[in-house]
């Protein structure tokens, strides 16, 4: 299966995030075999001094759990790499935001920042999602309850088209 380039997600950090450091692509397997049990649903790039950066999608509110979760992301791959890890999360102006994405005390070199967007979430996601498909990526719990939820807090009218296209992303991730 051809795999998708990153351009979109590398313009989104360029500039969601105000990145100016040269982003080659998608991180090769080996820096980011992380454990099952790591929250990430994102994607993993890698920059041209070697550096990772992981652009993440929070769809909930932000919190003291949902930052944890982020931290112990950029513990892993710090284990697995000693190189300095950006994670970058994107999330819909809808959430709240109840913890900063302050210092945390931690042997890793890492920095977590949140941007809020405007645009249509639903739509961001099920991109994402599609995109993982796409690459024959693995897709994650979350994900998957993603995929049920979009047709349900999608309007009205967009509903019929959206089950069929999560439905068929569904049985293509299963194959």
């Amino acid at each position: 299966m051809k795999r998708n380039s990153g351009k979109q997600e590398i313009e989104v950090i360029k500039n969601a995030f105000g990145e100016n450091r040269k982003i080659i692509g998608f991180a090769p397997k080996e820096m980011t075999n992380i454990s099952e049990d790591a929250y990430t649903s994102g994607d993993i790039f890698i920059t041209e001094e070697g550096e990772l950066i992981t652009l993440e999608y929070q769809m909930k509110d932000f919190d003291e759990e949902e930052l944890v979760k982020y931290v112990e992301l950029a513990e892993e791959l710090y284990e697995i790499n000693a190189v300095h890890i950006s994670i970058y999360i994107l999330c819909p102006t809808s959430i709240k935001i109840l913890t900063d994405e302050c210092t945390i005390k931690s042997n890793a070199n890492f920095s977590i920042k949140l941007a809020c967007f405007n645009g249509n979430p639903h739509q961001e996601i099920l991109n994402h999602i599609k995109q993982k498909v796409e690459r024959n990526i693995k897709l994650s719990d979350e994900d998957i309850n993603m995929l049920s939820l979009i047709p349900m807090i999608s309007p009205q009218e967009y509903r019929h088209e959206l089950r069929v296209e999560c439905f068929r992303l569904l049985n293509k991730s299963r194959r």
